[in-house]
C-alpha cells in the first residue's frame, strides 16, 4: 500500500474502499451493518442544505450547535470509512454530495 491510500494490484492501483470491498467478497464477509438508513438520509439532507447555503463542509468545532453536530457526524462518517465500516452506498452518496475528497479535512 502506498502513502496515498492505494494498493498496487497486478500492475494497477485500487483505492482503499475497493480493496475492502474486494477483500470482503473474497472472504465471503457481508457489508458492514449500518445504523438506521432514515437517520442517515435525514442527516445527509441537512448536510446538503448546509453546503448549499454556505458552500463548505460543516466544522465540528463550530460555535453554532447545528453546524457542530453536522461536523461531528461528518467526522464519524470519515472514521467509519477509514475503518472499513461505511458501506459503499453511503460512501457513494457522500462522494456525490461533497466530491471525491469528502473524507479529507481540508
Amino acid at each position: 500500500m502506498s502513502l496515498y491510500g492505494k494498493h498496487s494490484v497486478m500492475g494497477g492501483e485500487v483505492d482503499n474502499a475497493m480493496w475492502r470491498s474486494l477483500s470482503r467478497q473474497i472472504a465471503g464477509i457481508d457489508e458492514p451493518k449500518q445504523p438506521d438508513d432514515g437517520e442517515f438520509a435525514a442527516l445527509l439532507g441537512r448536510l446538503e442544505a448546509f453546503v448549499g447555503e454556505r458552500g463548505r463542509v460543516p466544522e465540528r468545532t463550530a460555535k453554532e450547535p447545528d453546524e457542530a453536530r453536522l461536523g461531528s457526524w461528518i467526522e464519524a462518517q470519515r472514521r467509519a470509512d477509514h475503518g472499513g465500516r461505511l458501506c459503499d452506498e453511503r460512501r457513494t452518496r457522500l462522494v456525490d454530495l461533497l466530491g471525491p475528497r469528502w473524507f479529507s479535512r481540508s
